[in-house]
């Protein structure tokens, strides 16, 4: 018997093994595609509902605002310590999005105040849209996991901690995780 938090974890596996081939596939494409896409990607990095002609499902923000394509993800919205950054777009569909860029957070240790910062390079893969309440017509992306791609291990504090292989994280509707 599987339980659901299993069972959520599994689906964010696949989904984010499905990004992983996805993001090698097209790292195959032409050059002249990548700027043409990396242009179309800076237009659209702070699209919000009322500009939203696509139907795409959006991220909402941390300002409850819904965006196509962010440049960035802060997922603790009360004090800004934790977040992705620096996001490229390889993929924005109807059921997912692929992005490579940095999980930056900062270590609570000795205290939050004085803790270390910390980056990791990491893809994320946006899925499970889901209706944004009070906005009809709109979707939004409900899950992200985060496949790290480099170095998973930091040091603060005298303590030594590694990060998993992948992390799936539930996206509020309010913004942030």
């Amino acid at each position: 018997m599987t339980t659901q938090p299993a069972r959520r974890y599994l689906k964010g596996a696949a989904l984010a093994l499905a990004g992983v081939a996805l993001l090698a596939a097209t790292a195959f494409a032409a050059t002249a595609f990548t700027a043409t896409a990396s242009a179309a990607t800076s237009r659209q990095s702070a699209e919000s509902v009322g500009q939203q002609s696509s139907g795409v499902p959006v991220v909402v923000n941390c300002a409850v605002k819904t965006q196509v394509r962010p440049g960035s993800i802060i997922l603790g919205c009360a004090d800004g310590k934790a977040y992705f950054s620096g996001l490229t777009w390889t993929a924005w569909g109807s059921s997912s999005a692929l992005a490579s860029g940095t999980y930056a957070f900062y270590g609570c240790v000795p205290n939050c105040v004085a803790g270390p910062f910390y980056t990791f390079p990491a893809l994320v893969v946006l899925w499970g849209a889901q209706p944004l309440p009070g906005h009809p017509g709109v979707r939004y992306f409900t899950e992200m996991t985060a496949i790290f791609t480099g170095n998973r291990t930091g040091t603060g504090g005298g303590q030594t901690f590694h990060l998993p292989q992948t992390l799936t994280i539930p996206l509020s509707r309010y913004g942030g995780a």
